[in-house]
């Protein structure tokens, strides 16, 4: 009777609730359980009916159990199902106590083959979740690039607005703009710029020629002439010097004042530091003159400090070739030489 029930639960067409499966899976497990199923025939009628009729319940849990492999080899169930059955097994096992022969090979190829759908329900599960991460993926990159579709719309859109209000604005900044100019130009000529003047006193000359540069009029001018000694020096008797009110000063246009009493004596040389002040800075002159055979050489430089300027700057520079210099080129104490090319004053 057992006999028959074995075979004919093994050598069966696998048909689950009235549909036969047919694909590689089910063909391969009909082999394993119909060898399987030979194997128990073979022990069935070696072994004494009585060993396995002492043990009906685990006779019972045995079919029970290769029944439910038997399923689980055509429907795969989750990891942790086929772990949980895989673990009942073991126990069943060691519940039912020491076992002999076939009995414990027969309930070994259980636990393997229990072990084997888990092994396979894994790779079913992992294969799923990599299915749902791919679909996943293919549904980002549509909404990403419907997403970068209505960005460039907007980006599109949001350039043409921009080129219209652009145009719009260059002609309001370029209305400003002129008005800018406008007003830097008419500041520049309130306060004098980078404007400066000089002094161009000749000895001998009963003036003093105060000589205007730049392109902006100058306003409040005060020279304060120093007179140097012959080699450069400050003289004791001259320390402060003489100030003189230049006055304002139109662009092109030079000033005349009349030379103080004392200044500039000496038929054969003048030196003199000049010192000026005006609305737009400050600025100074180094002025030096000598008969050299008989003629009147000059040297002169003019460095000075604007508000439109950050540091002191030398503005212009006009040496004659014959003027005397010193052995490292220096003109004198103050009168240091210079390897930036200036601009001559005059």
């Amino acid at each position: 009777m057992h006999k028959r029930l074995i075979l004919r639960k093994i050598n069966r067409d696998y048909t689950f609730y009235g549909k036969e499966v047919h694909n590689a899976r089910t063909m391969h497990i009909r082999t394993i359980w119909h060898g399987i199923g030979l194997w128990f025939e073979a022990a069935i009628q070696k072994m004494d009916r009585s060993e396995w009729h002492r043990k009906p319940l685990g006779v019972f849990l045995l079919y029970l159990l290769i029944v439910l492999l038997a399923f689980w080899g055509i429907k795969t169930p989750s990891p942790g199902e086929a772990v949980a059955v895989l673990a009942v097994a073991a126990a069943v096992m060691t519940v039912l106590g020491e076992m002999k022969g076939k009995e414990k090979v027969a309930w070994l190829l259980l636990l393997f083959g229990f072990l084997w759908v888990e092994l396979t329900s894994i790779k079913v599960e992992r294969k799923a979740q990599d299915d749902i991460q791919k679909e996943a993926r293919a549904e980002q990159l549509k909404h990403f690039g419907e997403i970068g579709d209505g960005i460039k719309q907007s980006i599109a859109e949001s350039d043409r607005n921009f080129n219209a209000t652009m145009g719009k604005s260059n002609q309001v900044i370029g209305l400003q703009t002129t008005t800018i100019v406008g007003l830097n130009t008419n500041l520049k000529t309130l306060t004098g710029a980078d404007s400066f003047c000089y002094l161009g006193f000749t000895v001998g000359q009963q003036y003093l020629p105060f000589i205007h540069v730049g392109k902006f009029p100058l306003y409040g001018i005060y020279a304060r002439i120093v007179e140097l000694d012959q080699n450069g020096g400050v003289s004791q008797n001259n320390l402060t010097g003489v100030t003189i009110s230049v006055g304002d000063m139109i662009t092109g246009h030079g000033n005349l004042q009349p030379v103080p009493i004392g200044l500039g004596r000496s038929p054969d040389y003048f030196n003199a530091n000049i010192f000026f002040t005006a609305r737009n800075g400050d600025w100074m002159e180094l002025l030096r003159e000598r008969r050299v055979g008989g003629k009147l050489v000059r040297a002169m430089r003019v460095t000075g400090k604007f508000t439109s300027f950050k540091k002191e700057k030398a503005l212009c520079e006009t040496i004659d070739p014959e003027f005397p210099r010193k052995l490292n080129g220096d003109i004198d104490s103050d009168f240091f030489s210079s390897s930036t090319e200036l601009p001559r004053c005059q």
